[in-house]
């Protein structure tokens, strides 16, 4: 039975991640599937909502020496103002339109951008966003 579990999330995890930029599921729910927080950034959720409508379609976070780092869909850096990143930087991939999902569900005035194990979440309230895909190799 645990052998046909992991297959079905395996499949669903490979499914999610080819076919969308994002998916929303409970903070319980993240802990479980990627592990506890290793690094937690916070930023107002009113500071992020204005950072993303810089974007088309998808945005991109990373955290770098404890700062949050958002790009546009061209890999112009929105935040923090005056950086630059080099084009091999790995960044998570989010579309636009499940990120401001995320912050009207969230309901929280801060948003946690989170490392973890092997992923970068984005939680608000009882939210985390996940099943992002990577850029490079997946840039749009």
């Amino acid at each position: 039975m645990k052998k046909m579990l992991l297959a079905v999330s395996l499949i669903a995890l490979i499914s999610v991640q080819l076919y969308s930029q994002g998916k929303i599921i409970s903070k319980h729910s993240a802990d479980k599937l990627f592990g506890p927080v290793l690094v937690s950034e916070k930023m107002p959720t009113e500071n992020l909502k204005t950072i993303i409508n810089q974007s088309t379609k998808i945005v991109m976070f990373k955290i770098i020496d404890n700062n949050i780092y958002v790009l546009d869909n061209n890999r112009n850096v929105l935040s923090p103002s005056k950086t630059t990143v080099g084009s091999s930087e790995v960044f998570s991939v989010y579309a636009i339109s499940v990120v401001q999902e995320l912050l009207n569900n969230g309901g929280n005035s801060v948003t946690f951008i989170e490392k973890r194990n092997e992923v970068l979440t984005i939680t608000n309230g009882e939210y985390t966003l996940e099943y992002s895909n990577l850029c490079p190799p997946y840039c749009n």
